[in-house]
């Protein structure tokens, strides 16, 4: 009898922009730019509150159409957008990027 390899690999979140460590400014609106990727099948992408289920393929997503607005009032601080994926056997993987808002 063959037993069935369980997964246990979490996606890959890759996220180019905004980049780790940037400065945003206030009253903009920035596109979130990345790829999600599993070696079995996604089931859910949580960007910052914006909660995703539909992707390209089963095993990957590519982020279009996905803004990080930073409203006018903001305080001049710094920020997180925490971006968190999970796979279908129930691994998860996060990506936070740390930006300063100016």
């Amino acid at each position: 009898c063959s037993k069935e390899d369980k997964d246990t690999t979490p996606p890959v979140i890759t996220i180019t922009s905004p980049a780790d460590g940037s400065t945003l400014e206030k009253g903009k609106s920035y596109p979130i730019i990345g790829t999600i990727t599993d070696n079995t099948e996604l089931a859910e992408i949580d960007a910052g509150g914006f909660k995703i289920t539909s992707f390209d393929t089963k095993n990957s997503y590519s982020f279009t159409n996905v803004s990080l607005p930073i409203p006018a009032d903001t305080k001049e601080t710094g920020g997180v957008l925490k971006i968190t994926a999970k796979d279908k056997a129930g691994n998860v993987a996060t990506k936070t990027i740390s930006f300063s808002i100016k």
